[in-house]
């Protein structure tokens, strides 16, 4: 293990290391789904609009990296929520989950670690932060995963994270040729 490791807000000047550790991982997690965005990374890792993000500094290097926004395009998705079978959005699924409205929602987003603090208990550590920010917010929090990470989907639900929408975007239609691949939403109860 690292000697050093914090977990930290994160700063302007860990984006470029962070872009570099993102693409690190990619090609074992496929996170994010294409392994060069259509988009600037600073919106992956939502430099300007995330609410608080932290950064996994490892012997003073950022390593990691989460954050939460209030709203992500990814809301507005229409899925099939599992336990009833309703066609709905991912807001609403999420909201009806949390008993609340979709404006006390909030979404994690951006969780990636560098291949060599993989398996540390680091993620789960990055994530506890960031849901412990978003209940102090007093918002509801909230996540989506993609088919093709299936160790992560397992993982949150370990963590108490419950799937409430199973969906089929079309920004991930245009990102993978299967087009069976899919996105499960899920929300976090908060006795989890």
């Amino acid at each position: 293990m690292p000697r050093d490791v914090a977990i930290r807000p994160r700063r302007d000047e860990d984006a470029a290391p962070l872009v570099d550790v993102l693409w690190a991982q990619q090609a074992a997690t496929r996170y994010p789904v294409r392994d060069s965005l259509p988009f600037p990374v600073e919106e992956f890792l939502h430099a300007h609009d995330a609410a608080a993000a932290w950064t996994v500094e490892v012997d003073g290097r950022p390593m990691g990296h989460a954050c939460w926004v209030p709203r992500v395009s990814a809301a507005d998705d229409l899925g099939v929520e599992p336990s009833t079978g309703r066609t709905t959005t991912a807001a609403e699924a999420c909201a009806t989950a949390h008993a609340c409205g979709v404006d006390e929602l909030a979404w994690v987003s951006s969780l990636f670690l560098a291949p060599s603090l993989q398996g540390r208990g680091l993620g789960t550590r990055l994530l506890a932060t960031v849901v412990a920010d978003i209940r102090a917010a007093e918002r509801h929090p909230c996540l989506e995963v993609v088919d093709l990470n299936p160790a992560a989907r397992r993982r949150y639900r370990a963590d108490g994270w419950r799937e409430v929408l199973r969906a089929h975007p079309s920004w991930l239609a245009g990102a993978v040729s299967d087009p069976s691949v899919g996105t499960t939403t899920m929300v976090l109860p908060r006795d989890a």
